[in-house]
């Protein structure tokens, strides 16, 4: 049986691999993920404190 990620995972995952601020449509476009699914994940993630909101985009946020 395959191991199936969140999609909370598979943001972190995708945010720490990128060098630079992104926004949800962006995101979005380069996950295949769904716009609005991003849009929710992200803000529950940066409940959680694993992502942050710049004016540039999002980034997951550094230990």
């Amino acid at each position: 049986m395959s191991e199936q990620r969140t999609v909370k995972e598979r943001l972190v995952e995708f945010l720490g691999s990128q060098g630079k601020p992104l926004m949800p449509k962006e995101i979005s476009r380069l996950t295949g993920l769904n716009y609005n699914t991003v849009r929710a994940r992200l803000h529950d993630l940066r409940k959680e404190g694993l992502v942050e909101r710049r004016p540039e985009g999002w980034v997951l946020r550094k230990a």
